[in-house]
Parts: structure tokens; C-alpha cells; sequence
């Protein structure tokens, strides 16, 4: 079959090298990419990133309903007449899966450091222990600000995130029925304060938290619960993992209910932060077969210590990466890529290769979240949320690890191209909207319900909302670095 092909694919590499304008319905050149208009369908030709390897020259046919058909080097033969995009420079990805962010907060900026670290997150929530509070601003639950906070994720190839609110439109929100986008999946519960706790409470030796705290038949009734659990570096941050994974821990009931440890680590449940959980307790959340979210630079800007990912990494843990939020987390996967990459090799050893980095926002995240039947990775039947991305050296996995808004050429949501390279857009989606992204001019795709890009920008303008994008550094990033 192969050997049939290469006749076919040389004629038409051929033709879309030599075609003129898209308009005459023949090819036209988009910097790296060939583009040559044909039906519904369309063919990527770009080297794949797979779960194992990478492939050079690789074909991912994409059907006319938004799902992956044919993935490898002989997909010409289901091709015929389908659109072209021949980018054999570039590098394609699944659509990378944010599993953990708080969209409700995307307006509020980073501040600059002020050197202050905490032992648990209520010290920097509540002020207590002495400690100043950091948490001076509140949720807004404005859609336009939330848009303004998922495009920041589009921009740089995210396509599903897990944020505890939703704009229409832009990414999958996996935690609402109505922001799946068509997914053949239940949303997922995500919980901040799983034991109820949001009142600042802290305890040491007992569960005496709120009176409504997860339980076992919640969480395994679940298509997938993720919690944030033992977010700090102190002794009641490991209490809350032990009032979280033990029966026998606490057994006397508190008036008005919770006040017993419950059991809850079990497959459908994934550990957000997971910051002061010991090598013990990382042997029982592989033993369960749980998963974590890791989010190092929230969790080194705010505590100087992050979760050992090396050693949950060895025990077979499913570890996603999660931005956290913008006070002081990262602005975007891609930062959050770029704080995970700085700490392997300042402080891990070069533990974690490009390609275990480049599965923790794509197919590890989307097991995390227990949509991985759906997205996650380049695979027949799967939807098609792909990124593609143009590389700066020889490593493909380094062209999503290493990646920007800078880099990316264009990105698609079920099949659908939503943002891009003009050239790219203008080739694939004629109309689309022009969107400044740190100074260039790229394309973003209108979707109904959803405000258009100048309204977008001048509302971001008029809020002094947080960039989309920076060149270099973004304004006051929170630190990368243990202390």
C-alpha cells in the first residue's frame, strides 16, 4: 500500500508546489505550508507526535464530522479530495488538555515577588499564622474576561482545560456539560475545598473540618474528581491527606456533620498540588491508581517546594500539568512547560525527557481527567483538537515543550480551525478575524456566542487586562525556583 502511494503523494507535493491562488482552487504558499483546497475533509502533513515516537512526514486525516480517520504515512488512499495543509517543516500535537486553572480570576495580574513563602495555602488566603494575606481580590465571573482567559490558553495550543468556570466557545471546558463541545463524556467535578475547608480551617490531628466534606461514594461515583489536596509544606497540609485516604484515621463524628476521615483515593480521583504528600503516601496514591496535577510554579512561588514529581513519576503515577492561575501561576501551558523544563534541569537532573513533559499536557492530562477515549493524543476515532507548531531545533517534542504563541501555526477544536497563522487561516478558513498576539497579527476564528476578536481586544484594553502573549518573560511572572 505504501509503496501505491509515494506515486500519488509525489504528483500532489508536487502540484500543491507549483499551484497559484486559493481562489483558482489551486495551492498557495503559507511560510512553511502548502495549502490545497479540496472538500471537508482535510490532511495534515507535518511530522506526529505520538505517544511513542515521532513521525516524520506523518498524515493525519481529519473526517468531515471533526474526527481523526487515518493517522501515519499511508493515508492517501482514504485522502482523495480532501484539503491539503502540507507543512512537512513544522510539527503536529494534540491539542494540549490545562487540567487545572481558576478562569475566574484570568484579570488579575501577577504581582512582583515579595519573597514571602508560606507553609499551607490558608496563610496565604486568610493571613493566619502571621503570614500576610495574599489573596486581596475576588472571582469575577464576567464571560468576556473568562474568554480573554481561555484565549490566552488558545493562542499557545490548548485546546480543553478544567477551570471551574467557562466562556462559550474558544476551549473544551471539561467540568461542564455545556463546555465538553460535543464530547462523548461526563464532566468532570472539580472541587477547591474538598473538605469544606474554605473558612481557613486547619487541623493537625483530627478531621474536624466543615460539615460536608468529598466522600468515597461521591468520588467514585464520578466520571473523574479532581481536588486539590495537601497544597502546602506543613503538618495540616499533610493532615488533609490523611483525613482523605484512611478510614481509621478519625472516626468520631463532629456535631452537624463530616468530622470522620474518609477514604476517597481511588482510579476516578486526581490530587491537585499534592505539595506535602511523603514517598508513602505517593506509593498508596499509585497503589489506587489516582492521579495528580502538578503545578510548579504556582507551588514554588507560593511555598518554595513543589511535589516530587520524580519519585511519583517512578511509582507509575499519572502525573498531568496544570497553570493554576494567573496570581501566581503561569500565564499559559506554555509557561508552565517552560517552569517545569527550567526546575529538570536545575534541580531534577534532566529526570523528565521532552517527550514525559510534552504526555503531561496531552495524553497524561487527558487521563487525568478521564477523557483520554476522546483527546489527548493523534489516534484514529479520537477527536480532532490538534496544535501544530513550528519547531526551533531538531527535537520534535521540543516544539510543544519549548513552544509559544510565538510558535504556533494553527489550532483546531473537533476538527475546526479556531486560531492561527494568517496565511495558515486565510488558506484554510477564509473571514476570520484579525488578532494582535504580542505584536503580530494573527487570525482568530468567530464562534456564535462568543464576542468577536476587536471587541475582545478593546474590552481587554479598556480593563487593562493581562496580555494574551509576551515576547519574552511575561510582566511579573511568579518565580520558578525552590527556596
Amino acid at each position: 500500500m505504501f509503496r501505491r502511494a509515494l506515486p500519488v503523494l509525489s504528483i500532489l507535493l508536487a502540484a500543491m508546489a507549483a499551484a497559484a491562488p486559493i481562489a483558482t482552487g489551486r495551492a498557495i504558499a503559507a511560510e512553511a505550508c502548502r495549502i490545497t483546497r479540496g472538500d471537508a475533509r482535510l490532511l495534515i502533513r507535518a511530522t506526529v507526535l505520538l505517544p511513542d515516537r515521532a513521525v516524520p512526514e506523518g498524515q493525519v486525516l481529519v473526517d468531515a464530522g471533526g474526527r481523526i480517520a487515518c493517522v501515519g504515512t499511508e493515508c492517501l488512499a482514504q485522502a482523495a479530495g480532501a484539503t491539503l495543509l502540507d507543512c512537512p517543516a513544522d510539527v503536529l500535537s494534540p491539542g494540549l488538555v490545562n487540567t487545572h486553572d481558576h478562569l475566574a480570576y484570568a484579570a488579575v495580574a501577577p504581582k512582583p515577588d515579595t519573597g514571602e513563602r508560606y507553609e499551607h495555602r490558608h496563610e496565604w488566603r486568610k493571613g493566619l499564622d502571621g503570614h500576610r494575606a495574599l489573596e486581596d481580590f475576588t472571582p469575577v465571573h464576567d464571560p468576556e474576561i473568562e474568554a480573554w482567559g481561555e484565549l490566552r490558553f488558545l493562542v499557545g495550543g490548548t485546546t480543553s482545560t478544567v477551570g471551574g468556570d467557562m466562556a462559550p466557545g474558544l476551549v473544551r471546558n471539561l467540568d461542564f456539560a455545556a463546555g465538553l463541545e460535543g464530547l462523548r463524556l461526563r464532566p468532570v467535578i472539580y472541587r477547591i475545598f474538598p473538605l469544606d475547608d474554605a473558612a481557613g480551617i486547619m487541623r493537625t490531628r483530627d478531621c474536624d473540618y466543615g460539615h460536608h466534606p468529598a466522600t468515597r461514594a461521591e468520588v467514585a461515583g464520578s466520571a473523574a474528581f479532581l481536588a486539590h489536596v495537601a497544597e502546602g509544606r506543613d503538618e495540616a497540609a499533610r493532615n488533609e491527606f490523611r483525613c482523605e485516604s484512611r478510614t481509621d484515621y478519625d472516626r468520631t463524628p463532629q456535631p452537624g456533620g463530616g468530622g470522620t476521615s474518609e477514604d476517597w483515593i481511588v482510579p476516578q480521583a486526581t490530587l491537585i498540588h499534592a505539595v506535602a504528600l511523603t514517598p508513602a503516601d505517593l506509593a498508596l496514591v499509585a497503589r489506587r491508581g489516582a492521579s495528580i496535577v502538578w503545578s510548579p510554579r504556582s507551588n514554588l512561588s507560593l511555598y518554595g517546594r513543589t511535589l516530587d514529581v520524580v519519585e511519583a513519576r517512578r511509582l507509575g503515577i499519572t502525573v498531568a500539568l496544570g497553570s493554576d492561575w494567573l496570581p501566581s501561576g503561569s500565564m499559559n501551558l506554555n509557561r508552565e512547560l517552560a517552569c517545569a523544563l527550567r526546575l529538570d534541569r536545575t534541580r531534577l537532573g534532566g529526570a523528565l525527557d521532552m517527550r514525559e513533559l510534552w504526555q503531561m499536557v496531552t495524553l497524561d492530562a487527558a487521563r487525568a481527567a478521564h477523557a483520554d477515549a476522546e483527546i489527548g493524543s493523534i489516534a484514529v476515532g479520537k477527536v480532532a483538537d490538534l496544535a501544530l507548531f513550528r519547531p526551533a531545533n531538531s527535537d520534535p517534542y521540543a516544539a510543544v515543550v519549548e513552544g509559544s504563541p510565538g510558535s504556533t501555526v494553527a489550532v483546531w477544536r473537533g476538527g475546526t480551525l479556531l486560531f492561527g497563522e494568517p496565511a495558515v487561516v486565510d488558506g484554510l478558513r477564509p473571514g476570520c478575524e484579525a488578532l494582535e498576539v504580542a505584536g503580530r497579527e494573527q487570525r482568530l476564528c468567530r464562534e456564535a456566542g462568543r464576542p468577536s476578536a476587536a471587541a475582545l481586544m478593546a474590552y481587554a484594553r479598556d480593563q487593562r487586562l493581562y496580555p494574551l502573549a509576551f515576547e519574552s518573560t511575561p510582566l511579573n511572572e511568579p518565580p520558578c525556583d525552590e527556596r
